[in-house]
């Protein structure tokens, strides 16, 4: 049996002693801290398992040395766009999602999550965010590498590269991600989530994805009303689909389109030439 990597953890008091040394600085300031430092000042918060695995010193460098040059590709630490910033969401996303010894249970705790944002990677959450959000530090779903974990994980179609391996994870928009992802009885279940987000872009493709935030809205919706019916994680595969197509074509039906949003009302339209 393999032994499992462990890594570090820092609980709340931590990450509330963190965002209060944010709140006291400024973000270059924060950005020049480097991590020995914020391992010397946090270490009262930081701890580990005392059993299971063992401590792994050479996975945490990894994991730091790895999302620290994906994120200076994409323009950290300066001003960057929103799409290298998405870009970044989801070369890491790639990244964890390959890399085998993050694939353990180890990688559920929220704590682990919160060591590496506020200590080892706290410059790269200040870039991709601001020093002010206490979400994208602490631990869940919002936080800003434990997000993309996540989606890596799910999203990973396991085909052979070139043969739409990362369609969905390249493909969804944020506010697609975050319809799926924030939600506990959907991104729990992996073949569900991989299911509404293969039916978000079977639709984005048909009707476009200007209008998806408000189909994804809906669907989600008919979706969850759905599961109060039948439980739609023990439906086969095609089952499965095929409910969440009907409630994306249900939901696109109900929601006019630009073209129709910008047109008159057929009042209107008549005495269009009366002024």
């Amino acid at each position: 049996m393999s032994n499992v990597k462990l890594v570090p953890r820092l609980n709340d008091i931590g990450v509330t002693r963190c965002m209060e040394d944010l709140d006291r600085i400024e973000e270059r300031e924060a950005e020049r801290m480097d991590v020995g430092r914020r391992l010397t000042e946090y270490e009262p918060w930081i701890w580990c398992a005392p059993s299971g695995g063992s401590l792994s010193d050479e996975l945490v460098r990894e994991i730091h040395a790895r999302v620290l040059d994906i994120a200076a590709r994409h323009g950290c630490p300066s001003k960057a766009s929103d799409a290298c910033k998405v870009a970044f969401d989801v070369e890491v996303a790639k990244w964890f999602a390959e890399n085998s010894a993050m694939g353990s249970p180890e990688f559920l705790r929220d704590d682990i999550w919160s060591f590496l944002s506020c200590v080892m990677l706290q410059e790269v959450v200040i870039w991709r965010y601001s020093a002010r959000q206490r979400p994208r530090f602490a631990g869940g779903v919002r936080n800003t590498f434990q997000r993309l974990w996540m989606r890596g994980r799910t999203l990973d179609l396991g085909v052979p590269a070139g043969k739409g391996r990362w369609r969905l994870l390249e493909g969804l928009s944020e506010d697609a991600m975050v319809q799926i992802f924030e939600r506990a009885s959907i991104a729990s279940d992996a073949v569900m989530s991989r299911a509404i987000a293969t039916g978000w872009l079977d639709c984005a493709g048909r009707i476009g994805r200007g209008r998806m935030e408000d189909v994804m809205r809906r669907a989600m919706k008919l979706l969850r009303l759905r599961n109060q019916i039948v439980d739609l994680s023990y439906l086969p595969p095609e089952d499965l689909a095929m409910e969440v197509e009907r409630a994306f074509t249900r939901s696109s039906e109900t929601i006019p389109s630009e073209a129709a949003r910008s047109e008159p009302p057929d009042d209107l339209a008549d005495h269009a030439g009366d002024a």
